[in-house]
């Protein structure tokens, strides 16, 4: 038997594999320069029709379904070609029993750890003049406390990204490396996104962006072990709702505190 078309075979794989990817942060580049192009009025016929388009009454419903369309289309796509294993994806063949466990004492371990980290971040942006300190909860991102908005958005990005994994790994073929292959793709679309750039630039606004990147990071490793998506959407989103309603009764309390200290 001739290895060479199966070898031809495999490149194709991985080729297309890697295709994939490059095309789905095309489209996060692209549409993540035209949101940020049009997030004033704009001049010309194509800039008045975007600002009708913002006084749609359904223009949110409009956004969800492009958004659901990108995190969750796209990678559905990909296992439709054959191109993203479901098993790599941690879809299939997972050890719910030890996954259970293990995720859980991860799960709190990561908590524990981000929430150490935010109660610093937050006492250091309060520590900041007032002319440099600005409400984490301004940021464009997906800075609401409500569980069930958290809950679609940890669905949305741990799809997006055990898609990237997924095709890290199977472009590498090894675990681990195309692990934090993954990770870095994510990093890297998100460095492109001029908002993201905006806000990390200031302190107040950077909370949600450097949230969910570390929660990217997190989830990364616990995947690494566990390898259950099904599990890391719970995981994710358990972290996720805590941190934020600490940050979030931290800011009140470093509010009431710089009130009072205003009045003397």
């Amino acid at each position: 038997m001739d290895p060479l078309p199966s070898l031809l075979n495999l490149l194709d794989y991985k080729l297309e594999s890697a295709l994939w990817v490059v095309f789905s942060i095309g489209l996060y580049a692209l549409g993540a320069d035209i949101a940020w192009h049009y997030r004033r009025p704009r001049s010309g016929r194509l800039g008045h029709r975007v600002e009708t388009l913002k006084r749609w009454p359904y223009r949110h419903w409009l956004l969800e379904a492009v958004r659901f369309l990108y995190y969750i289309g796209v990678p559905y796509a990909a296992l439709l070609r054959g191109i993203v294993l479901p098993r790599l994806m941690g879809l299939t063949h997972v050890d719910w029993v030890k996954g259970v466990g293990l995720g859980a004492a991860l799960g709190g371990g990561a908590f524990l750890l981000l929430a150490l980290i935010w109660w610093w971040y937050a006492r250091a942006i309060a520590a900041l003049p007032i002319s440099a300190r600005q409400r984490w909860g301004e940021s464009s991102g997906n800075d609401s406390t409500n569980g069930w908005i958290l809950l679609r958005e940890a669905i949305y990005l741990e799809t997006h990204w055990a898609f990237y994994r997924s095709a890290a790994i199977l472009f590498l073929d090894s675990d681990y490396a195309g692990i934090f292959l993954g990770f870095l793709l994510v990093t890297l679309e998100w460095s492109i996104n001029p908002a993201w750039r905006a806000d990390l630039s200031l302190p107040g606004r950077s909370v949600n962006r450097l949230m969910i990147w570390s929660l990217a990071f997190v989830t990364a490793i616990v995947f690494l072990i566990i390898r259950n998506l099904w599990l890391l959407v719970p995981i994710h989103w358990g972290i996720e709702v805590a941190c934020r309603r600490l940050l979030a009764a931290q800011e009140q309390r470093m509010g009431r505190i710089n009130g009072s200290s205003d009045l003397n």
